[in-house]
């Protein structure tokens, strides 16, 4: 839940990987992961230095919720589920 809250708000988001992420979002264009602890250290000092690169995968997540992710695509993706399994 809070991906879509981060990234509603216009947020960068650097989260630890999970593999359904892929099936909404395109890891490094719209909100990166990390893979281990390291991992995690180096993207936060590489991040803190590149704003206009995280300012840019920030306002790609941003819009990618805005347009792609909405409460009626949900709902209608919800009602396919529910029919397909009726």
């Amino acid at each position: 839940l809070r991906i879509w809250d981060v990234l509603g708000c216009g947020g960068f988001l650097l989260t630890n990987y999970q593999e359904e992420l892929s099936e909404y979002f395109e890891i490094g264009t719209d909100l990166d992961c990390y893979y281990s602890s390291e991992d995690m250290l180096d993207k936060i000092d590489y991040y803190l230095t590149h704003d206009d690169i995280r300012s840019r995968i920030a306002q790609n997540g941003y819009e990618k919720v805005k347009s792609m992710h909405t409460w009626q695509n949900r709902i209608a993706e919800l009602l396919k589920i529910i029919i397909a399994n009726s």
